[in-house]
C-alpha cells in the first residue's frame, strides 16, 4: 500500500488573494514548481500556476489585475492510501496536528504511483530470485534484469545485443517460441550456470517480436519442489488455525454452490447446527429462503472484484462479510467469503466510525472554506452513471448547440446547466436563469425581451433590457420550459431562428448571441401530442438531450451528497454534528422521491432538530417516514392475497404502528426486535 506521504512534494510559496498578475509572474521566475498557494487570512483557499495566469492574461493584458485562482484541491491525511478523485487537480497532505506537510498535482501523483509500483515490482522480482531476459526476433538480447545478471554471472553490458540462442545451452528448440509456442520447465546452462525456467513469445501489438525467458537457479527450483510437501502440511495446519479463529471461511464455486466451509461455523447466522447441511446448496436459494441478505456472491460476480458488506438475518443478527473472487484466466473459478459475527462488535464499530469522521475533518474544513469564499455550485458524484452523464456534458459544452435537460424535480438540472456554462467558452460571460413557470403570463414577454420607455402603464421611464439582452454572449437557462404559454412559444421560436429580438413597444431589432439551455421535469413529447407545446420549437430546443438520472438510480452518490450537506449546514448553523454508519445506511436505502433537493432539506432538518451531535439511525427514520406512519390505524389484511405478500403487508403496518405509538425508531426497533436499518429497508421496500 502506497500512502500520500511517500509521493508528496514540499509546500510551495504562498501569495495573498489580493496578489496581482505582475507579482505572481515575478514569483514564478524564482521557484521551480511554477505553482503557488493562495492564502486568505493565513489559510490556503486555492492555488495558481503559470498556465492559469497566462489564461487570465489572454482575456485581459492588464498585469496589475488581481489574480484568479483555482480551488479544485483536496486535503487528505498524509498517511492515508493514495487514491484518485473526480474534479480534483491538487492534493494537500496534512499530518495528525492538522498542519499541511506537502502537495502534489494529480497527474504527477499518477506518474509517481506508477514509478513506485514499478520499483516495487523490480524489488519483488529481484527478491524472489527471478531472472528475466528478453530478445528480439533474431534472439539478440534486448533486456536483462538485475537478478538475471546475477544468476548468469555476466555483466549486462556484455550481454546486450548478443545472440542468446548461441549463448544458452539447451536441448529444447527455442525457434518454436517465435512461432507462438510456450516452453515450460526448460532446463539449460549458461556460462556453466545450471538454470531452469519458461520461454514465452514476446508479443507487441499482436505481433511476436521476440522471446521472454523467465528463469531461476536450478537448485533453488528443486528445493521449491521439495517444499511442496511442507506446503501441504502447512495447509493442514492453517485449517486447524481457521477452526480455532472467530472467522468463518465459505468457498462458493462459479455457479453459486457452496463447496467448502472452514473456521468458526456461524450456526446462528445459518440457522442450522451442521455445516454439512449447506454443502452443495445454492446461495441464491438460501437468500430466497430468507437466511440472509444481501447476497455478496452475486454482488462480487457483478463487480468482478472484492466486495464488503454487512449481511443481516431475519432475526436481526449482523455479519460482516468480505467476498473475494478467484479467477482462472478470465473465468470465475470460485468466490471466497470471510465472515465475522458483528453482533458483539457494535460498540467497537461505533468508535471506529467516530475516528473515521474525525479523519475527514480536514477535508470538511477545506469544503467549508470553499463555501465561505463563494464557491459556485459544483457537481458531486461518485457513481458510474453520473460519471458517464458528466462526460457527455463536457463533450458538448464546447459547442453552442442548444441543450435540453430532462430529469425529475430536484435532480439538479440548474447545477448541470451551470456546469455546462462553466465548461464552455462563454464561462466568463453572464449565466441567466429564467423559471418560465414562475413569471406571470402578462409579464413574460417583457421579462424575456425587455421593453422600451412608455411601452405600457407602469413601465420604467428608461425602458428595461430583457433576459436575452442580459445574457448576450453568455448562456440563457430556461427552466420549466413546458410552462411557457403557446403565444410566447411562437416568439421564442422566431428568436432562436433569427438570433434577434424586438423589445415590447419597440420597432428596432437587436441582434443577440446567446446559448440556450432548457430543462423540464415533464414528458414534453406528451405535451406536444396534446397540443400544449409546439413541435417545431421542441425540435429547435432538443438538439442535444441530456437525461439526469434520479437519485434512487445512483445510490453511490447519496453518502457523498449527505456528507456535503452535513458540513454545509454545520457551518451555516455553527454545529459540529456527524452521522453514524447506520444513519448513512438508512439514507442510502431510502428511495428519495424528491431527489437531491429532498436530501438537502432532510439534512438541514436533521442538523437543526436533532439534540445530539452524533446522529444515529433512530434520529432519521421518523423524518423520512413520519408522514406514512399515520395513515393506517392498526395492522390488518383486508383481502385474500399470497401468504408472502400478506406477511410483508403486516410487517409494514406493524412498523408504522410502532413508529406512531413510540415516537422514535430506537424504541420501535427495540419493541419489534429488529434494527433501525431493518426498519428503513422494510419501509422503503413497502413503497
Amino acid at each position: 500500500m502506497i500512502v500520500w506521504s511517500e509521493i508528496l512534494e514540499s509546500i510551495p510559496p504562498s501569495v495573498d488573494v489580493a496578489c496581482t498578475i505582475a507579482e505572481a509572474l515575478a514569483l514564478f521566475q524564482t521557484i521551480p514548481h511554477k505553482l503557488a498557494m493562495v492564502q486568505q487570512e493565513k489559510r490556503i483557499v486555492g492555488y495558481i500556476d503559470v498556465s492559469s495566469i497566462l489564461e487570465q492574461l489572454r482575456s485581459s493584458l492588464d498585469i496589475q489585475q488581481v489574480i484568479r485562482y483555482d480551488q479544485d484541491m483536496l486535503m487528505v491525511p498524509e498517511q492515508s492510501p493514495v487514491e484518485f478523485y473526480h474534479n480534483i487537480s491538487v492534493v494537500l497532505g496534512v499530518n495528525e496536528k492538522g498542519e499541511i506537510t506537502g502537495f502534489i498535482r494529480m497527474e504527477e501523483a499518477r506518474s509517481k504511483l506508477n514509478e513506485t509500483k514499478l520499483e516495487q515490482m523490480n524489488r519483488i522480482l529481484n527478491g524472489a530470485g527471478i531472472g528475466i531476459v528478453t530478445t528480439d526476433s533474431h534472439f539478440h538480447i534486448s533486456f536483462v534484469n538485475e537478478m538475471g545478471e546475477k544468476i548468469l554471472g555476466v555483466d549486462r553490458s556484455f550481454l546486450m545485443n548478443r545472440n542468446y540462442k548461441i549463448l544458452l545451452e539447451t536441448n529444447r528448440d527455442l525457434g518454436e517460441v517465435l512461432k507462438g509456442k510456450q516452453l515450460f520447465n526448460v532446463a539449460s546452462s549458461f556460462n556453466f550456470k545450471q538454470i531452469i525456467g519458461n520461454c514465452s513469445p514476446f508479443v507487441v501489438q499482436g505481433q511476436i517480436s521476440g522471446m521472454v525467458h523467465i528463469f531461476g537457479q536450478r537448485e533453488q527450483w528443486e528445493e521449491g519442489v521439495s517444499e511442496l510437501e511442507f506446503v501441504r502440511h502447512l495447509s493442514e495446519d492453517l485449517q486447524a488455525i481457521y477452526s480455532s479463529s472467530r472467522e468463518q471461511i465459505l468457498v462458493v464455486d462459479g455457479t453459486g454452490k457452496i463447496i467448502r466451509i472452514a473456521g468458526t461455523f456461524l450456526k446462528e447466522y445459518w440457522m442450522t447446527e451442521d455445516p454439512q447441511d449447506l454443502i452443495g446448496r445454492d446461495v441464491k436459494e438460501l437468500e430466497k429462503e430468507g437466511r440472509f441478505g444481501p447476497n455478496v456472491v452475486e454482488l462480487c460476480k457483478r463487480k468482478q472484484g472484492k466486495v464488503s458488506s454487512i449481511q443481516e438475518t431475519v432475526e436481526g443478527r449482523k455479519v460482516w462479510s468480505v467476498a473475494n473472487p478467484v479467477f482462472h484466466g478470465d473465468k470465475l473459478e470460485k468466490v471466497v467469503i470471510i465472515s465475522h459475527d458483528m453482533t458483539e462488535m457494535d460498540r467497537l464499530r461505533q468508535k471506529l466510525e467516530i475516528a473515521q469522521q474525525q479523519s475527514e475533518s480536514y477535508k470538511h474544513e477545506l469544503e467549508d472554506l470553499m463555501e465561505r469564499t463563494g464557491q459556485r455550485k459544483t457537481l458531486l458524484y461518485r457513481s458510474q452513471i453520473m460519471e458517464d452523464t458528466v462526460d457527455e456534458m463536457r463533450r458538448i459544452a464546447s459547442v453552442d448547440s442548444t441543450v435540453m435537460l430532462f430529469g425529475e424535480s430536484g435532480v439538479g438540472k440548474e447545477v448541470f446547466a451551470h456546469a455546462i456554462h462553466e465548461s464552455s467558452k462563454r464561462k466568463d460571460q453572464p449565466f441567466i436563469r429564467v423559471n418560465c413557470g414562475a413569471i406571470p403570463e402578462n409579464l413574460i414577454e417583457s421579462e424575456l425581451f425587455g421593453y422600451e420607455k412608455g411601452a405600457f402603464t407602469g413601465a420604467d421611464l428608461k425602458g428595461k433590457p430583457g433576459f436575452f439582452e442580459l445574457a448576450h454572449k453568455g448562456t440563457l437557462f430556461l427552466d420549466e420550459i413546458t410552462e411557457l404559454p403557446l403565444n410566447m412559444q411562437v416568439k421564442l421560436l422566431r428568436v432562436l431562428q433569427e438570433r434577434e429580438i424586438v423589445r415590447v413597444g419597440g420597432i428596432r431589432t437587436i441582434p443577440i448571441d446567446v446559448r440556450i439551455i432548457s430543462a423540464t421535469n415533464r414528458d414534453i413529447r406528451e405535451r406536444v401530442e396534446e397540443g400544449q407545446f409546439r413541435e417545431d420549437l421542441y425540435y429547435r430546443l432538443n438538439v442535444i438531450p441530456i437525461s439526469i438520472p434520479p437519485l434512487r438510480d445512483r445510490p453511490g452518490d447519496i453518502a457523498s451528497l449527505a456528507m456535503h450537506f452535513l458540513q454545509k449546514f454545520n457551518h451555516t448553523y455553527e454545529k459540529e454534528k456527524s452521522l453514524s454508519r447506520e444513519a448513512l445506511e438508512i439514507l442510502e436505502n431510502y428511495h428519495w422521491p424528491g431527489n437531491v433537493r429532498e436530501l438537502q432539506n432532510v439534512m438541514e432538518r436533521i442538523i437543526v432538530t436533532t439534540r445530539h451531535d452524533y446522529i444515529e439511525g433512530h434520529d432519521i427514520l421518523p423524518i423520512l417516514y413520519a408522514d406514512r406512519s399515520s395513515k393506517k390505524i392498526k395492522p390488518m389484511v383486508f383481502d385474500l392475497m399470497p401468504m408472502k405478500d400478506a406477511i410483508a403487508e403486516l410487517e409494514s403496518q406493524l412498523i408504522q404502528l410502532a413508529l406512531r405509538k413510540h415516537g422514535s425508531a430506537a424504541k420501535a426497533s427495540q419493541i419489534l426486535g429488529i434494527s433501525p436499518a431493518t426498519i428503513s429497508r422494510r419501509m422503503n421496500k413497502s413503497r
